[in-house]
């Protein structure tokens, strides 16, 4: 347990020191960093949120695509993600975790969005799969929890209002990868990220 709040603690402080001197991003604009709500169904059943800023890392730019009907901007990107979040695994078990991702980004001159993502974190399991959570002594609860190192990757898609003309700085995002709570009993389960990244003065 004091694994976990020392391990979200190093990731809220790092998140809020980059965003104050605006990421790692040398064509970066604006004074605010976006932020993700994402709903999570983990394993396609176990329901979670997933939230983070999104931090550009080492580059981000915009590219100018010749094609038939005329030149394309398309904007490029690499970012670097700490998040949080809860997974909800039944009424006996639920766990908490803090990982970082890194995102590569493609945001086409109409909005739409490819992306690709990796990244790591550790996981925290409270309650014993047995007894209902809201049923045990919390002393129990926190005496039988176990830690994991949680890996993911997938790829998503999703459209950027703001390239589609309007004046909103959301992004709606649809997201598919196998994240795993405990990679020694099942390294890969299926899961399902839909949400809104939301930012100002970008």
């Amino acid at each position: 347990m004091k694994s976990f709040v020392f391990s979200l603690c190093i990731l809220c402080g790092l998140s809020t020191a980059i965003a104050q001197h605006g990421g790692f991003g040398k064509e970066r604009k604006g004074d605010a960093n976006p932020f993700r709500f994402f709903y999570l169904s983990y394993d396609l059943s176990a329901s979670g949120v997933h939230l983070g800023p999104e931090l550009d890392f080492l580059w981000t730019k915009l590219e100018k695509v010749d094609c038939e009907t005329g030149t394309k901007l398309v904007d490029k990107k690499l970012l670097f993600v700490p998040n949080f979040g809860a997974v909800f695994t039944d009424n006996t078990r639920f766990n908490l975790y803090a990982g970082l991702e890194l995102d590569y980004r493609v945001i086409y001159h109409k909005g739409g969005i490819f992306e690709l993502f990796a990244g790591a974190g550790y996981t925290r399991q409270f309650g014993n799969g047995l007894v209902p959570v809201g049923d045990q002594e919390l002393e129990d609860v926190l005496a039988e929890s176990q830690g994991f190192i949680m890996p993911t990757f997938g790829l998503g898609t999703g459209y950027d209002f703001r390239k589609g003309g309007a004046d909103l700085p959301v992004v709606l995002n649809l997201r598919v990868l196998t994240a795993s709570l405990n990679p020694s009993a099942s390294f890969f389960n299926p899961s399902v990220q839909v949400g809104i990244t939301y930012g100002i003065a970008r």
